[in-house]
């Protein structure tokens, strides 16, 4: 049982930070490229906001790289310095991508509302999520221990429902860049390779949620095992 609770724990972590160092190695690259037209990513994600009529969403910077997130709840779209003022590639690529999440956002998307109708809760108990993991697995709680267990398949869920609102941000973005001819065929290539980097993140945080999921199964049967 011990070998199988380490593999559910460490194949995930091992693979999550693989994918992590391909990531940036790929946004590196095309970080050092700059785009044909000049635009930095905030004026691209200005350009494409307004173009659907998104005037009441507004751009800020957010601290770190790679933290660029949409914030449906205040209608904010959040870039990192490298993405908002650097003129490359890969911040056309990741700012469009944010902008899709605005698009989706818009239109009720059914994948993008199922989401946030899961996320919600989610972020509600994380904060309790310490005590309900210790209170069960540590100190045998049965009713803790459900309760982390419901936790941890929400977490699964949650990373189920994120996999077709990434990809299809990503699959919008290249999209809308080649439309409005922001990229020209050569640039799509890089754009496609930063998204594509940035899809497998989100494949491996769904393996992490499973192993956690499973790992804890694994554990609650032993422990109700020894307590027979």
């Amino acid at each position: 049982m011990t070998l199988v609770l380490w593999l559910l724990f460490l194949v995930p972590l091992a693979l999550g930070l693989t994918v992590q160092a391909l990531l940036r190695s790929v946004f590196m690259r095309y970080r050092a490229v700059p785009n044909r037209l000049r635009v930095t990513g905030a004026e691209a994600a200005r350009a494409l906001l307004d173009a659907r009529g998104l005037w009441r969403v507004r751009i800020e910077l957010t601290p770190g790289t790679l933290t660029d997130h949409y914030d449906g709840d205040t209608l904010t779209l959040r870039l990192s310095p490298p993405i908002a003022a650097e003129r490359s590639i890969a911040a056309l690529g990741i700012a469009a991508h944010e902008v899709s999440h605005a698009y989706q956002h818009a239109e009720g998307d059914n994948a993008y509302q199922w989401r946030r109708t899961i996320g919600e809760p989610l972020a509600r108990f994380a904060p309790f999520s310490g005590f309900v993991f210790i209170g069960g697995f540590w100190f045998g709680s049965p009713l803790l221990m459900a309760l982390a267990l419901a936790y941890a398949a929400g977490l699964v869920l949650f990373a189920l429902a994120t996999l077709p609102v990434e990809l299809g941000a990503s699959r919008r973005a290249l999209h809308l860049l080649r439309a409005t001819r922001l990229v020209d065929p050569a640039e799509a290539w890089g754009v496609r390779w930063v998204l594509g980097a940035a899809a497998l993140t989100y494949v491996v945080g769904l393996l992490d949620r499973l192993g956690l999921f499973f790992a804890l199964v694994v554990l609650a049967e032993a422990l109700r095992s020894a307590a027979t």
